[in-house]
């Protein structure tokens, strides 16, 4: 335990006292109150010499131990380096060992990388609640809405994926695959903006904006520059706020319930080929309640409106249709009461 000097003064007087008057030794009191009798005569000592008892903390000035000059430059070489970027400082001394770079632990890592200001505070400020995102799509891919979610293959997992246009409902892109990285998840979006045309283009395409979750493929450094390199502007929902990202939420509870669980497979190409043909079941047959029960497809291409108009005009005229009909079995049952 640390003791500042007034505290030390307070501790002596009072051993002091209670040797007078009880005719005990400073040794039997310093038993008594746990506090170790050589240190206790340091103290006195100190304060014979020098008039004080001293404030500094036990222990040498400096650790023998300490890092050398070189194994510090290495430390923040590596903390620099955009390869690292994802990685705690933590993780960073792992790789470090196991690299050969440089051999320290976690702490050591952290006070070095502190001093020039390359990890993140501890303790996060208190802040206001984030506010609900605005997602107001009017276009098709204006807005995409994507997150993975594990699959059950076997004994193991494997995770999906999948980003869903928010304006028509369409899958756009999905990826399975055995790990849930970056590096996964950018082939999800490569092949999405591929399927749609926007890149590659002669013109700059107007991308879309990436609505998600907070999880670690969304929101880490790499896959933020990702997105930023691609133009592509990153809307992230409130935390444990699965609402916000309801879209895709909703059609991966569509793909695990209505299809998956009715479906044997065995292999992870099995899988991938019951994911390619319900996402093109899900595209191009499935009616959707919230898009007017047309397609995904449908909507996506602007066909919609079309298909959407000769629907009510087959309804009205069906409806005309029995109007007509109705009224002329009236009307003739009035003739025939007449007559």
């Amino acid at each position: 335990m640390y003791l500042d000097q007034a505290q030390k003064a307070e501790l002596v007087e009072a051993i002091q006292e209670v040797k007078e008057e009880h005719k005990v030794t400073c040794k039997f009191c310093c038993e008594v109150l746990e506090l170790n009798y050589r240190r206790y005569l340091r103290w006195t000592a100190r304060f014979r010499e020098h008039g004080h008892y001293g404030d500094r903390k036990p222990g040498p000035g400096q650790a023998p131990h300490r890092l050398l000059e070189e194994e510090k430059v290495k430390i923040l070489a590596m903390a620099k380096d955009e390869t690292y970027g994802d990685l705690s400082h933590r993780q960073l001394a792992v790789v470090a060992t196991e690299t050969g770079i440089t051999d320290a632990c976690a702490s050591s890592f952290y006070r070095v990388m502190q001093t020039e200001d390359l990890v993140a505070k501890r303790q996060r400020p208190a802040r206001e609640p984030a506010p609900k995102p605005e997602v107001n799509a009017e276009r098709a891919n204006e807005i995409w809405s994507w997150d993975l979610s594990y699959l059950r293959l076997g004994e193991v997992f494997v995770y999906l994926f999948a980003i869903i246009d928010v304006y028509s409902r369409k899958i756009v892109g999905w990826h399975l695959t055995e790990n849930a990285t970056v590096a996964e998840m950018k082939k999800a979006w490569d092949k999405a903006l591929c399927s749609e045309g926007l890149l590659d283009t002669e013109v700059a395409p107007q991308m879309p904006i990436a609505l998600s979750d907070h999880g670690v493929q969304m929101a880490k450094k790499s896959a933020k520059a990702f997105f930023r390199d691609l133009g592509v502007k990153q809307l992230f929902a409130r935390y444990q706020t699965p609402q916000d990202n309801a879209w895709i939420e909703s059609w991966f509870r569509i793909l695990k319930y209505d299809w998956l669980q009715f479906k044997d497979y065995f292999t992870f190409g099995q899988l991938e080929e019951l994911l390619r043909e319900f996402i093109q079941a899900y595209n191009t047959l499935r009616y959707h309640g919230s898009i007017g029960y047309v397609t995904p497809e449908q909507r996506h291409t602007g066909k919609d409106q079309q298909i959407l108009a000769r629907r009510t005009a087959r309804k009205d005229a069906a409806r005309q249709r029995r109007l007509d009909f109705h009224r002329s079995l009236k009307n003739h049952g009035r003739r025939a009461k007449a007559a």
